[in-house]
């Protein structure tokens, strides 16, 4: 796949969440990377609790990732949400 073909890139995404006072953080997202190519058809499956929601919240702009990267049609989604927010709508 060219850079040219790829519509989502994720590489290495890590976020989690706060899980209580006392208990430890909860690992929503540990090292994804994915690359769907523009104009396929593609599904997040998964149990609950797999890392669905936030891999489109990250890709949508809604949250950030502590770490990674994150591209929709080529545009870095951390560094120009703008963009991405227009692209997708």
């Amino acid at each position: 796949m060219t850079s040219h073909d790829v519509g989502i890139s994720a590489h290495d995404l890590r976020k989690s969440y706060p899980a209580g006072r006392k208990a430890p953080r909860v690992q929503a997202l540990d090292g994804l990377s994915i690359e769907v190519e523009a104009g396929t058809i593609f599904g997040l499956l998964g149990p609950n609790g797999a890392g669905k929601s936030t891999t489109v919240k990250i890709l949508s702009t809604l949250s950030r990732a502590e770490s990674g990267t994150a591209e929709v049609a080529g545009i870095d989604v951390a560094r120009h949400p703008d963009r991405v927010r227009r692209v997708i709508g």
